[in-house]
């Protein structure tokens, strides 16, 4: 490797890896996006660009890697339907042209997934996941087709640029690097690509655990979604997601009596629902700040001058001020979902006809608990906020929590990679607010980080999910050199110490 920087004798590398996770799990029963646990949205905050950061663009040519994200991005792989089969044949296409050796599978027709294994040694393999499905997007409020891959001003644009085909295409790029150079790895390098990680991965993750764990053996760390180095102002804040909120998905549902539009009933089903819903809406969760918030706010507090740094440099004192919870949610929402739980109501339905009061109606909600929160105890609580019995209230997507350690060689190495080409920038644990698959992982013992190689303005990270989503060209070909450090770090063993045949002074020739 390159020249590296020492790690400050700090409790980021020394008390973090002693928290007792296991201790604050505990309490929890069976049960994207926030990134790196930064701001998404903050008028006081300047976007920032690339120039920032990078050296000039060449725009007369662009990358393999860059050719290949247009492509990807170009794919339709919307979810729902999700159509997963046509990202497979792109990466079956290259793949096969490198001599690489791959499978596949479907959890259903058109929901395909594709992995294919780098041979090395004994040590734990190290696995390279990312879903190549994405979430919808309205062409109407986009600059540029959001399924065309267009380059303009040095970004490419597109649904999936940040969320998270770019990832894929960057673990492609450095998993072929290691192939065609011939790196002698001590250990196994998978490279992945799931299907309906957006819907709750039943047709992607959950089902390739349970289905084809030959795609994991012996598989003891991973890389995939949730944390990276994003650019607030002139500071860069590195966040490797360690654990994540635990989702928790419920359906409302209401019965009532139908009838005609003109002649409304006091116990219609939707009148009864939306009364429901008004008082889950009013409803303030209590704040409550685990551990490693309580650490990753003390870590961003310089960089916020005056009141706002004081208060995070203690938010579990000043998050108890109802003032600073309203400003820190309206300002941060991404930050203010660190300190409690959160409902946020998605969908609504009630009658097909707008002169028809329905007999049923539902709603949905997406719940997000704190790593240390019971599932079950969660939904009594909804229970009480409602109050209604009319009104049933029950969960279809939950999961256990989990968390992965940060003593491990690899957490170090993308600290240390990233201080090459960024000086003095310090990874800091984080818990994200969204979830991803690495749960999955997790659950079946593999370590697992949220990171991609790329360093993201904050005025860029709106994307994720939203109108505009791109990525700079540079973060894709500086992305690509950085995994590539990171892996051969982690994939080769280092040169034994060659043994001194020097002659003593006095011996004899």
């Amino acid at each position: 490797m390159q020249a590296t920087r020492s790690r400050p004798a700090t409790w980021s590398n020394r008390g973090w890896r002693q928290f007792p996770w296991r201790r604050l799990l505990a309490p929890a029963a069976a049960g994207a996006l926030t990134i790196c646990g930064m701001p998404c949205a903050a008028e006081s905050i300047p976007a920032a660009t690339d120039a920032d950061v990078s050296t000039e663009i060449a725009t007369d040519s662009i990358s393999e890697p860059v050719a290949w994200l247009q492509e990807y991005l170009q794919i339709d792989t919307t979810n729902p339907p999700g159509n997963e089969n046509r990202a497979v044949d792109f990466f079956a296409r290259i793949l096969k042209a490198e001599g690489i050796k791959f499978e596949t599978a479907e959890s259903a027709p058109g929901r395909g997934n594709i992995w294919a294994r780098l041979k090395g040694g004994d040590k734990p393999a190290i696995l390279l996941l990312h879903h190549s499905d994405v979430v919808t997007a309205d062409r109407g409020f986009w600059d540029a087709d959001p399924l065309g891959g267009e380059i303009l001003d040095g970004h490419i644009y597109g649904r999936g640029a940040l969320d998270m085909k770019s990832h894929g295409i960057v673990h492609l790029a450095a998993f072929l690097a290691l192939h065609r150079d011939g790196v002698a790895l001590d250990r196994d390098v998978v490279f992945m690509a799931t299907a309906d990680e957006e819907a709750g991965s039943s047709k992607g993750m959950g089902w390739m655990v349970t289905n084809r764990p030959e795609a994991f053996a012996g598989v003891g760390l991973a890389l995939t979604e949730g944390g990276q180095a994003t650019l607030v102002g002139n500071r860069i804040a590195l966040g490797i997601e360690i654990t994540q909120k635990v989702p928790l998905w419920v359906r409302l549902r209401t019965t009532g009596t139908p009838g005609h539009g003109s002649t409304p009933r006091v116990d219609s089903a939707l009148g009864t629902l939306i009364d429901a819903m008004g008082r889950i809406r009013a409803h303030e969760f209590e704040p409550h700040i685990v551990p490693p918030v309580d650490y990753y706010f003390k870590r961003l507090a310089p960089n916020f001058p005056g009141k706002l740094g004081k208060a995070f440099a203690d938010i579990e004192t000043s998050i108890q001020d109802p003032a600073f919870r309203r400003t820190l949610h309206k300002s941060f929402p991404n930050l203010y979902a660190l300190t409690t739980n959160t409902c946020a109501i998605t969908r609504a339905t009630g009658s097909v006809k707008v002169n028809v009061v329905g007999p049923t109606a539902t709603a949905e909600m997406d719940c997000r608990l704190l790593p240390d929160q019971a599932p079950l105890e969660f939904l009594a609580r909804l229970q009480s906020i409602v109050d209604d019995d009319e009104v049933s209230i029950d969960p279809f997507l939950s999961y256990l929590p989990s968390a992965s350690t940060a003593d491990t060689m690899l957490f170090e190495s993308i600290e240390e990679v990233m201080n090459v080409y960024f000086p003095g920038v310090e990874a800091v644990p984080t818990v994200s607010s969204g979830f991803t698959d690495s749960h999955y992982l997790r659950e079946h013992g593999i370590l697992s980080y949220g990171f991609g190689p790329f360093v993201i303005p904050v005025g860029d990270i709106s994307g994720y999910h939203g109108n505009n989503e791109r990525i700079s060209i540079e973060n894709i070909d500086r992305g690509v050199e950085i995994l590539q450090q990171i892996l051969i770090d982690v994939t080769t063993s280092p040169p034994a110490a060659p043994k001194d045949t020097a002659k003593p002074a006095d011996a004899p020739d």
